[in-house]
């Protein structure tokens, strides 16, 4: 098995995968409530933690393991997508990779481990949705285990109505476009941050059946689902 770092294959890289990984599920966070008069603590459910996971390499070609080290931590350093090559579909969304063992270790074996801190759900890859009838009623599905965060893009002008499962979000004064990401909760036209022309919550598709209907003079949306599954 291999693994696929920002869409590169270690193996072609010089560094390959030791056995097989096995990939922790998500811890859930709570939150805790003390209620005078009242025996114990309420919990809360408010989300789930980082998945923090280590994978084992041995370097492929052992000529000049101090140069191939410097290569290998540089692309760690940029890591932002984690795949395994028997499932190329699924991927993590790394927010920190490290390196945990000595370089005088790595001389001696040629094995060193990694270790990863990702968001705590597999994501799957997915199109974007283009739709030019946006004036009828559309139905996307999410057949995943967990809500996700689209983002919309809209191309369009004036004022803007997007309604996501009945929940109203509200553009003003549209040029050109506006894309509105759930997941980085930014509402922006390129470079333009548009926060302050959207009225409501950014949008989510929960799991089941998502209705989408739009208002205003909209020539078309794109929409990418952004799906994913509790690990």
């Amino acid at each position: 098995m291999g693994v696929i770092i920002n869409n590169q294959n270690t193996k072609n890289l010089g560094f390959a995968l030791v056995g097989r990984p096995s990939i922790p599920s998500a811890d859930k966070k709570y939150e805790t409530i003390e209620v005078e008069g009242r025996d114990g603590v309420l919990t809360k459910f408010i989300g789930y933690q980082d998945l923090k996971f280590s994978l084992k390499f041995n370097i492929l070609f052992q000529s000049d393991i101090k140069q191939k080290l410097r290569e290998i931590k540089g692309l760690l350093s940029v890591a932002k997508t984690l795949a395994f090559d028997d499932s190329p579909n699924f991927f993590y969304k790394i927010k920190r990779a490290q390196i945990s063992d000595t370089e005088t270790v790595i001389k001696q074996s040629g094995v060193f481990s990694v270790e990863f801190y990702a968001e705590p759900f597999e994501f799957e890859s997915s199109s974007v949705l283009e739709y030019e009838n946006v004036y009828s009623n559309l139905l996307i599905r999410n057949n995943t285990s967990y809500f996700s965060q689209p983002v919309f893009k809209i191309f369009g002008q004036g004022n803007i109505k997007l309604f996501v499962n009945d929940e109203l979000v509200e553009v003003k004064n549209i040029n050109e476009g506006i894309t509105i990401d759930s997941e980085l909760q930014e509402a922006y036209y390129q470079n333009n941050n548009l926060n302050h022309q959207m009225l409501g919550s950014f949008p989510t598709f929960e799991i089941g059946e998502n209705r989408i209907r739009l208002e205003g003079n909209i020539d078309k949306i794109e929409i990418l689902p952004q799906w994913r599954w509790l690990t």
